[in-house]
């Protein structure tokens, strides 16, 4: 019956990986139509850093959703909307900051820019390959994957300008190292300057700390360092667009404290509101208020509920930070043992609890193996682990438990996908 009424009453366009119907989640765990238990590695593409309905997040949804469920920022102040303004502004590390509440992650980016080009006074907004910062008309620009993203829908807004990015394992400039890697994108971003953009026509430079839908790639630490640079020098806005990796997911409230770099303004989403619709631009005051009055804003923008879950979600977000930094070297012990077994695997790579596999046809050539991903979640479900790809080769599969998931339920999760990974290995994928 589910599977009649989605190709029914559901686009096509709107895709599916894990064929289950879910009917129930309770912390890393989620139970479909039939009572399976899976444990999932996906959390609702790294929404759910708590884990599926933490109590304390509901506790604060009860409680809001009996006083009342909606109100406008633009008609009358209420108190969910101004105090998680300010416990947002409280994570800003970088000098005095103010925070506009949105819905979603690719509002968030559209309000970013919209800020920064207003700021600036200038058009050009830079980003980079293997980026991913929405599916709207500008954000489908800013995004690097043309399939499934971009495909068709003519996203070329003009402005955007994109520049290569150092992907280590598959470094565009040929180089083995990292640092160099990372050097060599930096030098490639300077000459840029010259050739594809004056800086004095930029307003924004729009980069995840960490690649997410691009494969979570980890770029060199040298070459964040040395774009927050260029852009200090140029005066140019450093916006860390931070949906995915913000709100504790690599271990640090912000990805970008990893990197030891100052952000002009950050968007956040996913995450903030346990799996309520909620996103926010955090920023220097003297930024988000260059905008004149009513230039910013939106009915539903802050809702009431969703700002009383994201308020106790920061809350316990920053009380396992240091859990999750040592979660994720474990994890990372835990994933370099599956590498060090399996020739199919070509990296793992990540920070904090935001982690992933490469699957390549092998080591030498690192040929993407996107057959196996897509096979390895369908084994995945039938061993009772939820697994979600990415990458530009599809042929990547993240690992993003919830960032306070038990060391015991994680190595459950690890032998699954182990298990999964040894079926797949007995196909034949040709």
């Amino acid at each position: 019956m589910p599977h009649k009424l989605r190709d029914r009453y559901v686009p096509r366009g709107v895709y599916q990986v894990c064929d289950i119907v879910v009917e129930r989640g309770e912390g890393p765990y989620v139970y479909d139509s039939n009572g399976r238990k899976y444990i999932d590695f996906t959390t609702g593409i790294a929404v759910l850093n708590l884990g599926h309905r933490p109590p304390k997040v509901v506790k604060a949804i009860n409680a809001q959703v009996e006083k009342f469920l909606h109100q406008c920022i633009h008609v009358a102040d209420y108190m969910p909307y101004l105090e998680l303004a300010m416990k947002l502004s409280e994570t800003f590390k970088w000098g005095e900051s103010k925070t506009l509440l949105l819905n979603s992650g690719a509002e968030a980016v559209e309000n970013a820019v919209k800020i920064s080009r207003y700021y600036r006074g200038k058009p050009g907004i830079i980003v980079f390959d293997y980026s991913f910062h929405g599916r709207t008309l500008l954000t489908m620009s800013m995004t690097s994957k043309t399939r499934p993203y971009k495909y068709g829908f003519y996203a070329y807004t003009p402005g955007v300008i994109r520049f290569p990015y150092p992907y280590p394992y598959r470094c565009v400039f040929g180089s083995s190292s990292p640092e160099d890697c990372g050097e060599l994108a930096l030098e490639f971003f300077e000459h840029g300057l010259k050739t594809f953009i004056d800086p004095d026509e930029a307003a924004a430079i729009v980069l995840e700390p960490i690649m997410g839908e691009g494969g979570y790639i980890v770029p060199p630490k040298n070459f964040i360092k040395g774009i927050s640079k260029i852009a200090r020098d140029y005066g140019i806005l450093y916006v860390s667009d931070e949906v995915q990796t913000g709100m504790g997911r690599t271990g640090y409230f912000w990805g970008v404290e990893y990197f030891e770099v100052e952000p002009d303004l950050i968007t956040v989403g996913k995450a903030l509101a346990s799996g309520l619709p909620l996103s926010a631009v955090v920023g220097r005051s003297d930024v988000m208020d260059s905008v004149h009055m009513g230039g910013l804003g939106g009915t539903f923008g802050g809702n009431p509920v969703s700002a009383a879950a994201a308020l106790a979600t920061i809350d316990e977000v920053k009380e396992i930070l240091g859990y999750t930094r040592r979660l994720g070297v474990y994890m990372e012990r835990r994933l370099d043992e599956l590498y060090e077994k399996y020739e199919v695997i070509g990296e793992h790579r990540g920070v904090g609890a935001m982690r992933a596999l490469e699957f390549v046809k092998d080591r030498r050539g690192k040929e993407p193996y996107k057959k196996f991903v897509d096979k390895l979640i369908e084994e995945g479900v039938r061993n009772g682990i939820l697994l979600l790809s990415a990458g530009v080769y599809g042929n990547v599969i993240r690992i993003v438990p919830p960032i306070n998931i038990d060391v015991e339920v994680f190595d459950e999760g690890v032998e699954r996908l182990e298990r999964s990974i040894k079926s797949v290995m007995k196909m034949v994928l040709e």
